[in-house]
């Protein structure tokens, strides 16, 4: 054998190793926004296994975060036509790109395509016939120019008909008009997402978006948000950011105890149910801060959106945890699930 040959067979034996290491580092990265070393590493990453799917959609995530996003749907469009990753999981985050790119009809399109087969897991079921409700009702009445909507800080004109859009009482008019206000500096801009956020019919995860915007803009006076049958006064600068939450993470962390190496499927289901509660009810924080009692909650009700059979007790009893407690929290999970459908069909 030809000490080439030696050579290959060396970095056969030593890049899987590599290849966690980097997808590891790509990984921690991204939690840490270093955005630049996470694509650094993941590119590192498919110079020694191209086909990745970690790697892959590691590539896809950190350009969404430097805003790469034509980028970014490029390479998720390569990945669904190569068929690398879970293709349900690539297929959600290139449609939400194709979303927030204002390329509606190809969502259309896609969606039509996908639901007609049948097969949509059923944890994306909601999310996809949603969007494609959405990305029709674009097509046939357009809000506003998208490819303006950058622009909308210097056209006051705009900023105006967003402001009505938070009026409406339609989640998908009002969801445009926060995507617009993003890039407005508006003297009256605090006023108007204020205003929105008192008014208890509106749409909490959109609550939750634009008091995004007003923590990202440092605005630093007492605002009032009505959620849940809550009204909190909150200092938008003050507030933290909620990936960093440290109980989000601590219930993250026992989820992944439990499921990473019986059921990885099923942890990515649980992580998307748990941080998406918590992104709904965001700023209120939760009634109990019992990490297993959630954790366990939360892979109940994953198990439930996959149909799979499943015995309560014996998951709380998992988790050390009474099964009282456990229905208390899923309850309240469904509940803030129950509110959030109701705002996509209204």
């Amino acid at each position: 054998m030809s000490d080439e040959q030696n050579n290959q067979k060396e970095n056969v034996i030593l890049f899987p190793g590599l290849v966690s290491k980097y997808v590891d580092k790509g990984m921690g990265y991204l939690k840490e926004k270093s955005y630049h070393m996470a694509l650094k590493s993941f590119e590192e990453t498919l110079k020694l296994e191209p086909d990745h799917p970690q790697g892959r959609l590691g590539i896809v995530l950190s350009y969404i975060e430097l805003g790469r996003l034509q980028e970014a749907v490029e390479a998720s469009e390569t990945m669904l036509r190569e068929d690398i990753g879970d293709y349900y999981d690539v297929l959600q985050v290139h449609i939400s790109l194709l979303v927030q790119l204002g390329q509606y009809q190809e969502v259309v399109t896609m969606l039509e395509a996908v639901i007609a087969e049948d097969r949509i897991p059923s944890h994306l079921a909601e999310s996809f016939y949603h969007l494609l409700h959405f990305s029709r009702q674009m097509i046939e009445e357009p809000l506003l120019d998208d490819a303006v909507i950058g622009e909308a800080s210097f056209n006051e004109q705009l900023v105006d008909e967003a402001f009505e859009l938070l009026k409406v009482d339609d989640p998908l008019r009002q969801w445009k008009g926060i995507q617009t206000l993003k890039n407005s500096e508006h003297p009256q801009l605090v006023e108007n997402i204020s205003i929105f956020l008192q008014e208890e019919k509106n749409d909490i995860l959109l609550k939750s978006m634009a008091l995004q915007l007003l923590k990202d803009r440092n605005v630093d006076d007492p605002i009032l948000v009505t959620k849940l049958n809550q009204t909190i006064s909150v200092i938008p600068s003050n507030l933290s950011d909620l990936e960093h939450s440290s109980f989000g993470e601590s219930v993250e962390q026992k989820l992944r105890m439990e499921l990473e190496s019986e059921n990885p499927t099923l942890l990515e289901n649980s992580l998307e149910i748990w941080w998406h509660y918590l992104f709904a009810i965001y700023p209120i924080e939760s009634s109990t801060d019992d990490a297993d009692v959630w954790a366990a909650a939360v892979h109940i009700t994953a198990l439930e959106s996959h149909g799979f059979d499943f015995d309560e007790v014996e998951i709380s009893n998992t988790y050390e945890v009474p099964l009282k407690e456990v229905l208390h929290n899923m309850n309240q999970l469904m509940d803030v699930q129950h509110q959030v459908f109701q705002g996509i069909e209204r």
